[in-house]
């Protein structure tokens, strides 16, 4: 039986220390998010944006990508909220999370965590350094209720997720040579 997958593009936070939304930052003559959203889409079923209520029109304007918001009783809850609300929305088996910050993320990163795809595991999560990269990754739709319990104790870290989910955790040199992958953009300095 294949094994289907639900992309999403996490785009919902407030871009604070980046002082504008990070997604619509240009990088090469297109937005961040483009950037996330190619690296997924050869490899998906179908394919979000998880977006702030404020951002849904220009996303619209950009793109024809589903826009979610993320379900109501969790909206600002952060990437659990997000997931949850892929969850909900697709009956894909899995949901894979990229953030929106990453435009140096690429399509044979995407397609090499994939293949790590295993039933017997929940989540599949890069580490690079040593550290999770719980934001580039994926989560079988087994955690959905987890998640949900979660989130309605007022738990917002991934690391709570990850803490009780079987996760198989995959060198991030395995998956690429080139640590510019793995850089995302936090500050306006480092977009400069």
């Amino acid at each position: 039986m294949k094994r289907t997958i639900a992309g999403v593009v996490l785009a919902g936070g407030q871009s604070r220390r980046f002082g504008r939304p990070k997604a619509f930052a240009l990088h090469q003559g297109a937005p961040f998010f483009a950037f996330s959203a190619a690296a997924l889409a050869p490899i998906v079923d179908e394919l979000y944006l998880i977006s702030h209520p404020a951002l849904v029109d220009e996303f619209r304007r950009q793109t024809d990508i589903p826009v979610l918001l993320d379900v109501e009783r969790y909206r600002g809850c952060g990437p659990l909220a997000g997931i949850y609300t892929v969850m909900e929305q697709s009956r894909a088996d899995w949901v894979f999370v990229l953030p929106c910050d990453m435009p140096y993320m690429r399509r044979e990163v995407t397609e090499r965590l994939a293949s790590h795809i295993d039933p017997m595991v929940d989540a599949i999560v890069p580490l690079h350094g040593g550290r999770p990269e719980p934001l580039v990754a994926l989560y079988h739709r087994r955690l959905r209720s987890v998640t949900a319990e979660l989130l309605n104790a007022g738990e917002r870290r991934m690391a709570a997720l990850l803490d009780r989910a079987r996760v198989r955790w995959v060198d991030a040199e395995q998956l690429a040579a080139d640590r510019d992958v793995w850089r995302n953009v936090n500050k306006e300095e480092e977009y400069q």
